[in-house]
């Protein structure tokens, strides 16, 4: 616990952790649209993508 705390709490780390989520979001996304009834979960997904992506570039800009 203490190697992911630390890995965390560097900016790189963390944008390493965002942009796995961030990715794979949108793979579960892709697997899962064309599927019927999973509309919902196919939006709940988007919305996380792009809230993180959000997130991301935010995070980039206040380092700049």
């Amino acid at each position: 616990m203490d190697a992911f705390t630390r890995f965390t709490n560097q900016t790189q780390g963390r944008d390493r952790l965002f942009r796995a989520t961030q990715y794979t979001c949108m793979l579960l996304r892709y697997l899962l649209e064309p599927k019927a009834g999973k509309e919902k979960v196919v939006m709940k997904l988007k919305k996380l993508e792009t809230s993180v992506s959000t997130g991301r570039k935010y995070k980039i800009d206040l380092c700049l």
